[in-house]
């Protein structure tokens, strides 16, 4: 028997066609190339290892210091006085060394501790960088998981009302039916088929945002397995995310290292008035053309202590203790800020993914009982107890209800994961333990043991 023509083509083809299919992007995917690719992250990495390069300058002033010069000139000389007038131009040069070792500098060393904690802030607010970027990437990634579920659901509510409408039709033409009842199920259609237009656009839309954090075009990403397991904040008690959060939280952190670092510059500036010791040792060599009874060349080495107290600047360093007193009272009002905000949030926010955990076994409740009220329904509307009214704001209330699941589901993924980074203890580990939920494409659904 000979192989048809179309056969044949179909089976070259599909031998051009890749042997496994291309698998949609992961959370952990998508975190790995953000990193790499955020311009924000990288900003903030840029904006750590600069303010980390005071550390470094403030100590310097503590080190040696080091200096050579040089110098060369010509000079014209015109010397008058009886017989022994003299004109004479000639070149005069040397070179020299000097060699500066601070020993008393009490504003240097409260500076290069005030520096240390600007380096600790600076690291703190990298690491809420780092931690924030988990979150986005998580909202992003889940609610492009939320567009794609109500673009499903809107095309299912768009099928059930065109099959709807076609019936209504068909039982209009035998005279089961009235016209009103037609016009209804078109309009369901109709407006159904609005929402999936405009699901279709989110959808479209939504994948925006991962290129905007991975700097690469995405079409497609896993599926989530809706049912993982939904369990409460651990630990389940909220003064003890309050007490993490007021240890780790990273901005916290940040705003008290700033504190710190105001209030050793108080130091720094009343050091001031203080006197100053510094150890040198130099030499110089000098050149010089031209007639003189002092020579035309001369070495110079000098050993020295240069002790320095300042006695009146104007004012000047009395103002800037002034300020630098201010600006410490400055950090501790927006660090007690900063802590009551915290606290306040953690409430919230602990409060809120509780409250999620209770409203998704509501939704999945809600969901069962909305599609056996629709069974019934269109089993009544067969019979003929029920009309086409009933059915379609059945399958309304049924649509509905899978998208209310759905979006349940991910604001409870989101909202966790912020509870853990303002408690500071986020990391990519909590991603993972969510990723392993992700589906790849063909796997079947697997339930949770």
């Amino acid at each position: 028997m000979k192989t048809p023509l179309f056969k044949v083509l179909g089976l070259l083809t599909l031998g051009l066609l890749p042997l496994s299919p291309i698998q949609a992007a992961n959370l952990l995917e998508i975190l790995e190339l953000a990193k790499q690719n955020d311009a924000t992250l990288q900003a903030a990495l840029a904006q750590r290892n600069a303010d980390a390069e005071v550390l470094p300058q403030s100590r310097a002033t503590l080190l040696p210091n080091l200096t050579i010069t040089a110098n060369t000139q010509t000079i014209d000389r015109e010397t008058s006085g009886g017989a022994n007038n003299l004109d004479e131009r000639f070149n005069s040069n040397g070179y020299g060394a000097k060699l500066t070792q601070p020993l008393l500098r009490a504003d240097r060393w409260f500076q290069t501790s005030a520096a240390k904690e600007s380096k600790q802030q600076a690291d703190a607010l990298y690491r809420d960088a780092e931690q924030t970027l988990m979150v986005r990437v998580a909202t992003a990634y889940f609610n492009i998981l939320r567009a794609e579920d109500n673009l499903k659901a809107a095309q299912a509510r768009e099928n059930a009302f065109r099959q709807q409408l076609e019936q209504a039709n068909e039982r209009f033409r035998v005279g089961l039916i009235a016209a009103t009842d037609v016009y209804e199920a078109q309009a369901g259609f109709d407006l159904a088929k609005v929402e999936r237009i405009s699901s279709l656009e989110a959808r479209n839309n939504s994948f925006a945002t991962l290129a905007t954090l991975t700097g690469q075009a995405f079409d497609d990403v896993s599926e989530l397995n809706k049912n993982m397991p939904i369990a409460g904040p651990t630990p389940a008690l909220l003064q003890d995310w309050i007490n993490t959060a007021l240890a780790n939280n990273s901005q916290l952190a940040a705003q008290k290292h700033q504190m710190q670092a105001a209030k050793e510059q108080i130091k720094a500036e009343k050091s001031g008035h203080l006197p100053t010791i510094d150890a040198t040792a130099s030499y110089s060599h000098a050149e010089e053309g031209g007639t003189s009874f002092l020579g035309n060349e001369s070495d110079t080495e000098i050993f020295a202590l240069e002790f320095t107290l300042p006695l009146f600047e104007g004012g000047g360093r009395s103002s800037k203790v002034r300020e630098a007193r201010y600006r410490y009272e400055q950090t501790q009002q927006t660090y007690e800020g900063a802590y009551r905000t915290l606290k306040e949030n953690v409430q919230t926010q602990h409060r809120t993914v509780t409250t999620d955990v209770l409203r998704i076994r509501a939704r999945k409740a809600a969901l069962k009982s909305s599609e056996a009220a629709l069974e019934a329904t269109l089993g009544g509307y067969d019979v003929g107890t029920r009309n086409i009214v009933d059915v379609l704001q059945a399958q309304n209330t049924t649509f509905n209800a899978q998208r209310d699941y759905a979006n349940a589901i991910y604001d409870y993924i989101i909202n966790l994961l912020t509870l853990k980074q303002l408690a500071g203890t986020l990391n990519q580990a909590d991603l993972a333990e969510f990723n392993q939920w992700l589906r790849q494409e063909n796997q079947p659904e697997a339930t949770p043991s």
